[in-house]
């Protein structure tokens, strides 16, 4: 089976367009969601931005790889920036990529596609081809128009994804004419389209329906005279993307719309119910639940309303089906692939025979223990499993039980299309899989800076084992007390008051001191204690020598502590010693032959050091470097030969590491894993396929 993700998404603006660049952020936040949210999680690419304003290549090194997913879709947002030629403008080259690719991926014949979006008039330039989008006007700047172009974008993205994961392409009529991506069955109440009630959601829904590439199934237009009324229902229903219901005091009482509901149940046909009550109603119908919903807001604009819905439905038409995709590349012969949730109505249509085993694959999150428990009181002989389940119950060897992870946020992020949001969420998932696979995570991080879990690390990773808590128990996975060892270094240490030891209450984490260093100083001479608390920055060249002692000794310490390391990203500027941590404790994993994980997908020290390891050069490791970006360099470090210490410099570092080039990956890294599945690994972005490898080797070691 093709092991590649089943789509890829690149979201490509100008890197000095500000419009551009926005949408394509709000637009990853609609398709990349939180781990555990039940939301879409489709891998989104933002444009590499190498300070030259050019488009990323297509072929050769380094390039977008079309291939690296079975379906990849490339969004180009084109604007009067983009298309600039002149001061330098690269308006030609950007033109140039987008016919390019085009010609790589032509309609109804590639399992790529290419979306050109206008975002203003001069947007046009960038394409011939039909499907570039009707202009999205860009000096309407109201949160309403923003709300639209955002959905009108989203929809487009999403029709097309839905056509590539059903057809494994994008289909047309004929030259230059798109197939109508998705059917939307539209059930309702005959009552609610009174021609007084001008509110009316389905009203409004249709109407916009009209203008889009939409197959809409409307029963006062698709049932022909000669057809039975109940077969044309459950044909519609049976065929659509998505069923719409809308949940008005009417619809629970009637029973077609009753009966629609079932229909979609016993199909499997995936449902979004609108909310449209505005009264009440005196019984909910019980199988009208277990399917997401969105508020039909009564608004001054009910187009924005319909904008909405539709826009919600097809993103949930969408993640059916990469939930299904997703599935099949893990599920087991004997699983049945459920792309939604189950509940009782699936043990009904698919739960087998009476006494017979049977066993259930569906997507996260995991059901809680109660409601896992009232389904298999229904059918004690079904099972039921998600991704997150199988990972926490995933052998590891007895004897390994920590892991140190040396991450921080990279510099160059944006080289490889990502961002910051990409690496938050990502990450943060990597290490909840290690969480669930009962692996204790030994940190060196700082809680000082800020204490916003969006942007510490040390912050996020104690949320994510609150977490994991409830998850675990959900997922019979090992309770884990202490699940982090924080090892903070002197001299941070120091500065820590009660809002950091708060942190720690609730067994969520351990804090360990690490060791302080030998200096010819004591703490208040170099780090006095003020009226606003201890300063610890290292501004001068004798703070610098001590904190890259102190943080030597932390870094040694952490090592010590753990049976394998995790590194990610990693500053390469801006640090408080006098060279990079990642750099440092990578260095330490080589050398004390400790199983090292490297992930250099994220860029960052982490991408140096596999750079280095591939035999090419980085200016980053020279003292030429150090003496430029890393402040008092040359003071700080004559103070290792006044006053002693372990000094390593990145000139050092560089070179010792650099003769591992010639070493096979499996020999080098001690990591269970064979040079295929390293040289995977150190490329990946991946989150749940990061976990899986690393997993993988630390159950062969």
């Amino acid at each position: 089976m093709d092991k590649r993700p089943p789509l890829h998404l690149h979201l490509l603006a100008h890197p000095k367009s500000k419009v551009a660049s926005e949408l394509a952020e709000a637009l990853m936040r609609r398709f990349v969601e939180h781990p555990v949210s039940g939301g879409l999680r489709i891998p989104v690419f933002f444009t590499p931005d190498n300070g030259d304003d050019l488009p990323p290549r297509l072929v050769g090194k380094n390039g977008l790889d079309l291939d690296a997913a079975q379906h990849t879709i490339i969004v180009v947002f084109a604007d009067d920036i983009m298309l600039r030629t002149i001061r330098a403008g690269t308006g030609n080259e950007w033109t140039a990529f987008v016919k390019q690719a085009i010609e790589l991926a032509p309609l109804d014949m590639s399992n790529h596609h290419i979306l050109p979006v206008a975002l203003e008039l001069a947007g046009f330039g960038i394409s011939d081809v039909v499907n570039v989008l009707p202009a999205l006007v860009k000096d309407a700047e109201s949160t309403t128009a923003q709300s639209r172009r955002l959905a009108i974008v989203s929809f487009h993205i999403a029709a097309r994804a839905i056509q590539l994961l059903e057809h494994g392409k994008v289909p047309a009529l004929a030259p230059g004419r798109m197939q109508a991506p998705v059917s939307i069955f539209l059930s309702h109440a005959k009552a609610d389209l009174d021609k007084e009630n001008h509110d009316d959601p389905v009203r409004h829904t249709r109407a916009l329906l009209n203008e889009l590439p939409v197959e809409q199934w409307f029963d006062a237009q698709n049932i022909a005279t000669s057809q039975q009324f109940a077969d044309a229902i459950s044909a519609g229903i049976r065929d659509c993307s998505i069923m719409l219901a809308f949940h008005t005091d009417h619809y629970n009482s009637r029973p077609w719309c009753q009966r629609e509901v079932l229909e979609a149940k016993r199909f499997g046909a995936h449902t979004l119910v609108v909310d449209a009550l505005q009264t009440g109603e005196p019984r909910n119908f019980p199988y009208g639940g277990n399917v997401p919903t969105v508020r039909w807001q009564f608004s001054d604009a009910p187009q924005t309303d319909a904008w909405q819905v539709i826009d919600r439905a097809v993103l949930e038409a969408l993640r059916l089906k990469h939930n299904r995709a997703l599935l099949e590349q893990t599920a087991a012969p004997h699983e049945t692939i459920l792309p939604t949730a189950p509940e009782a109505l699936t043990l009904a249509h698919q739960g087998g025979e009476e006494g017979e085993e049977k066993n259930f694959l569906y997507p996260d999150p995991p059901f809680p223990r109660d409601e896992l428990k009232v389904l298999q009181q229904l059918r004690p002989n079904a099972r039921f499993v998600t991704p997150l389940t199988k990972v926490a119950r995933r052998l590891r060897p007895d004897h390994l039980k920590t892991i140190t992870a040396s991450i921080s946020e990279s510099d160059d992020l944006q080289n490889y299309g990502l961002s910051l949001a990409h690496m938050h969420t990502l990450t943060d998932e990597i290490f909840l899989y290690l969480l669930l696979a009962g692996l204790k995570i030994a940190y060196g991080g700082a809680l000082k800076g800020t204490l916003s879990k969006e942007s510490n690390f040390t912050q996020r990773l104690f949320e994510l084992v609150r977490t994991y808590s409830k998850l675990a128990e959900d997922v019979n996975a090992l309770p884990l007390e202490y699940a982090i060892i924080n090892v903070a270094p002197w001299p941070l240490w120091l500065s820590y008051g009660e809002p950091e030891f708060k942190l720690f209450e609730g067994k969520v984490a351990e804090l360990k001191e690490a060791p302080h260093p030998d200096l010819p100083w004591n703490d208040d001479e170099l780090f006095p204690l003020t009226e606003i608390g201890r300063i610890i920055a290292s501004d001068t060249p004798e703070r610098r020598y001590a904190w890259s002692r102190g943080l030597t000794r932390m870094r040694n310490h952490i090592t010590e502590l753990s049976e394998a390391r995790l590194v990610i990203g990693g500053k390469l500027k801006n640090f408080s010693g006098l060279i990079p941590g990642v750099v440092e404790e990578t260095w330490l994993s080589l050398t004390q032959k400790k199983p090292l994980y490297l992930i250099g997908g994220f860029g960052g020290a982490a991408r140096a050091v596999v750079d280095l390891l591939s035999g090419m050069q980085r200016p980053e490791f020279s003292n030429e470097w150090s003496e430029q970006f890393v402040p008092d360099y040359d003071a700080a470090l004559s103070l290792y030969g006044q006053h002693g210490g372990d000094l390593q410099t990145l000139d050092n570092l560089g070179r010792e590491i650099a003769t591992y080039s010639n070493t096979t990956l499996s020999l080098v890294f001690n990591n269970g894993l064979s040079d295929i599945e390293n040289h995977e690994l150190i490329y990946c972005t991946d989150p749940q396929r990061i976990a899986e490898l690393v997993l993988t080797g630390l159950s062969r070691l």
